[in-house]
């Protein structure tokens, strides 16, 4: 027969003085978060008479010794009913119920744990008003002799937690589910040499006692092994045996570095650019990143290709260090393989003429060697060298060589050679300029004015020819006049450039006269670095057979003597020249009766 005396509450001193604890008073002992216990040892009552009557409950406890704290909750989550009665009350909810007292609050049982069996959790708040959580594995007595131990999974889960796999020392966390029992020891080693963990573990299916340990902070690759018991407040025999541990185990390799990364610019933007690198085996994905200066790397994504197009973010006019590393399933990230490239803008640099007509110039290029585009276009800017008014027009899709036609003669023209980058447009080569060639005017004088007549003189003059007739600089013209009388023609060789005034005298007095000027043959020429190639018409008015043309030559700064070459041609090629120099040119014309008038130009050779 049992004899019950008053019970009372734990005393004070039996709270922490620091953070918080499980007190099981039928055992009088603390037991460990995590433990296991059977419904024999926890009541409503003093049930074992020790010597300091105390409820044979649950206690949590806490070094905080305000009123009212912590909450129990059952295994499904929810909270276990607070009672404010006293522990016997039959009013009391059942089969459990919590009940606080200052610093403390119990979970008394009043009634069978069947169906109620689990993981019990307990939060209070420690002296510091954290909460904190206790948890407890509370089982029928016959569901407590038959637990064979915890049951862990055979292979852990490996999480990155660096938050950058560039990181110098990664660190990551290995984590595994246990079931069938709570884990209330945690051992664990890698390559057979226990560590110091930091572990945590976490309720997630309370009605199945499943708990979820993670072991953070790792870092070192190799083979780890984590042992899983519980702590069973009475080590009884479950079937004859005792209960055994589970272990949970993982390998951690460390990946291979990527070797062969390339970084090329793409024609598709001009900041898009493609990584490319080898593959890794047993990787199971690769990290990319650039990085600007000392700036932090910029993770620009994961992928499983051994490519990828970075076609965003990228600034023109900056060097990028591109990083790729790669990593596993289960392994370590491995070294970084890291390219430089700078992000400059194209440029053509030899832009030039290759033939000049009258009415087309043939320009050519190399492709820019940062990055090539995906077309060409040109934007062309021509003016009639006597006049100010431009003509505009833009060709696009171009390509080397391009002529570009429809130009009156002796036009300069100012070309822009645009590359087409998807979206983007870059001006390759700005204003370069071209002249078309010379040639004979196209049209007449304007009008011709008669002035100062005398009996036997007269002066004539005339406006000058129209500029859209002109095709070139006039450097002389051609005055014929006419006795209408006799119909004899007088012509006078005005080679004074554009000297368009002319004093006529020895006339016959009282006679008409009709006075048409002519222009005089011009030099027309094409360019080279080292060549020049000249052209010319004969003389209008030859007086005699030509015979030969004579051709003088030398540099424009040069006080020295000509260089003399004859040709029977109207043109002729000037080699072994200086590049980008100017030159002094004249021709005249040889009959039998000897040379005519020399012809002078400047020209000059371009550059290489």
């Amino acid at each position: 027969q049992l004899f019950f005396v008053a019970a009372q509450d734990p005393s004070s001193s039996l709270l922490p003085s620091r953070g918080v604890q499980l007190y099981l008073p039928y055992e009088d002992r603390i037991i460990p978060d995590y433990s296991m216990i059977y419904a024999s040892q926890f009541y409503d009552a003093d049930q074992n008479n020790d010597v300091n009557d105390i409820i044979d409950a649950l206690w949590c406890q806490s070094a905080n010794s305000s009123a009212s704290i912590g909450v129990w909750y059952y295994p499904n989550g929810a909270k276990v009913p607070i009672f404010d009665g006293n522990f016997t009350n039959s009013s009391a909810p059942s089969p459990v119920f919590s009940m606080r007292i200052s610093g403390q609050i119990a979970l008394a049982r009043n009634g069978g744990l069947s169906g109620y069996e689990g993981l019990y959790k307990c939060i209070i708040p420690d002296e510091n008003g954290v909460n904190q959580t206790l948890v407890v594995g509370a089982y029928t007595d016959t569901g407590y002799n038959n637990n064979d131990g915890p049951d862990a999974d055979p292979t852990m889960q490996f999480s990155l937690l660096s938050t950058s796999r560039l990181a110098t020392t990664p660190v990551f966390s290995l984590s595994f589910n246990v079931s069938d029992g709570p884990p209330t020891t945690v051992n664990c080693s890698v390559n057979g040499t226990g560590i110091s963990t930091e572990l945590s573990r976490k309720i997630v299916n309370g009605p199945e006692s499943v708990t979820r340990v993670t072991v953070a902070n790792l870092s070192e690759a190799g083979n780890y092994q984590c042992t899983v018991s519980n702590t069973r407040v009475t080590n009884a025999p479950i079937n004859g045996v005792i209960a055994v541990t589970s272990i949970s185990s993982l390998i951690v390799s460390v990946s291979d570095t990527p070797t062969g990364l390339t970084a090329t610019r793409l024609s598709t933007g001009l900041s898009h650019v493609r990584l490319s690198w080898s593959t890794v085996s047993g990787a199971t994905g690769y990290e990319v990143y650039y990085q600007l200066s000392s700036i932090t790397p910029v993770s620009v994504g994961n992928t499983a290709s051994t490519t990828t197009n970075i076609t965003s973010e990228l600034i023109r006019g900056i060097t990028y260090t591109f990083y790729v590393v790669s990593y596993g399933s289960a392994s370590l990230p491995s070294g970084n393989a890291s390219v430089m490239l700078t992000i400059s803008d194209p440029v053509v640099n030899d832009f030039m003429v290759a033939l000049t007509t009258i009415s087309a110039i043939t320009l050519t290029w190399s492709p820019p060697t940062a990055v090539v585009p995906i077309s060409y276009n040109i934007n062309r800017r021509c003016r009639r060298v006597c006049e100010s008014s431009v003509t505009s027009n833009n060709e696009t899709s171009v390509s080397s060589p391009h002529t570009s036609t429809g130009t009156p003669p002796y036009s300069q023209c100012g070309f822009d050679l645009i590359g087409v980058y998807g979206a983007d447009i870059a001006y390759l080569t700005t204003n370069y300029l071209a002249t078309t060639l010379l040639t004979a005017p196209t049209a007449p004088v304007d009008d011709i004015i008669f002035s100062s007549v005398e009996s036997v003189s007269m002066t004539v003059s005339w406006d000058e020819v129209p500029c859209n007739g002109r095709n070139g600089p006039i450097t002389g013209y051609y005055l014929t006049y006419t006795n209408i009388t006799s119909n004899t023609s007088y012509t006078v060789n005005i080679t004074k450039g554009d000297n368009r005034i002319y004093n006529l005298t020895g006339l016959i007095p009282y006679t008409n006269y009709t006075v048409i000027p002519g222009v005089i043959t011009d030099l027309r020429h094409a360019k080279n670095p080292d060549a020049i190639n000249i052209v010319w018409n004969p003389p209008t008015i030859p007086n005699g057979i030509i015979t030969v043309y004579e051709i003088r030559y030398r540099e424009s700064t040069s006080t020295g003597p000509y260089n003399i070459t004859n040709t029977t041609n109207t043109h002729y090629i000037i080699v072994g020249l200086i590049p980008n120099t100017s030159y002094t040119i004249g021709v005249r014309a040889y009959t039998s009766i000897g040379p005519g008038e020399w012809t002078n130009r400047e020209y000059s050779t371009i550059e290489i």
